[in-house]
């Protein structure tokens, strides 16, 4: 498999990660040779898969299946600098850019799909969202993640505007490790159990077979979760949530 990757970036150097840790046979990855410092990591790293290429056109040149990791305003103009053969797989990554627009620069081809990746397929778990739901590019992705095919651009952006939730997610996991090491527990311990309660609870939430919000109402009147999300709905928190997300759906709908 020869995997390329036009910009090595966070979410690029979380892929390449992924990919060298998954065991494929035959695994070579080219990466462009910015940023310097990323690429050079990940050579160092994987020095027997991982080659740090020449230029952008080197990385197609060499690759089958080409990533696109760029900056949204300086994606197009990139792109279409370079050429690409047509038998050429390509996957993108970049916020602002649609396939449909993909094509109009790099050229029709059989397989060019839309692909939401995050930080965590570093470590091969948790979902990349994928349009169009092409089986090829599954399998490619389930060496890094849990694929999650949709079948329209609208899907997609939804599922993209909710990935921009995972910093205020880490955000508050912080804030509530910090109150626990404020109050007396130790940072490790502290990092331990919080990070382990909401990954119980998401793995709870995922099983459970009726409306999330009944399993959030599963409180003792009176009690310490009743008390916690009584609270939090009289200061409209909830609302905070979603309101950011109408914003961030309109600056990702891309058709």
């Amino acid at each position: 498999m020869k995997l390329g990757f036009i910009g090595t970036g966070i979410i690029s150097s979380a892929l390449v990660n992924g990919f060298c840790k998954a065991g494929i046979p035959d695994l070579h990855i080219w990466v462009s040779p910015r940023s310097k410092a990323k690429s050079a990591a990940l050579h160092a790293a994987y020095p027997e898969i991982v080659t740090v290429a020449a230029d952008n056109q080197a990385v197609i040149d060499n690759a089958d299946w080409i990533f696109a990791a760029l900056l949204p305003e300086a994606a197009e103009g990139i792109l279409s600098e370079l050429t690409f053969p047509k038998e050429k797989k390509f996957i993108n990554l970049v916020m602002t850019l649609s396939t449909v627009r993909a094509r109009e620069i790099i050229g029709d081809r059989e397989i060019l799909a839309d692909v939401v990746p995050l930080t965590f397929a570093a470590n091969r778990f948790g979902p990349a969202v994928i349009y169009p739901a092409i089986p090829e590019v599954c399998e490619l992705m389930s060496h890094v993640s849990e694929p999650v095919p949709v079948e329209t651009a609208k899907q997609m952006a939804i599922l993209r505007a909710m990935s921009g939730m995972m910093s205020p997610y880490y955000m508050l996991i912080s804030k509530l490790t910090d109150w626990c090491v404020a109050n007396g527990l130790d940072e490790p311990s502290a990092r331990r159990y919080v990070t382990g309660f909401y990954g119980a609870l998401s793995k709870n939430a995922a099983v459970f077979p009726g409306p999330l919000e009944e399993l959030a109402r599963e409180a003792t009147p009176g009690g310490i979760n009743w008390q916690a999300l009584t609270h939090l709905e009289e200061k409209d928190n909830y609302t905070e949530w979603t309101e950011i997300l109408d914003p961030i759906l309109q600056r990702v709908t891309k058709e």
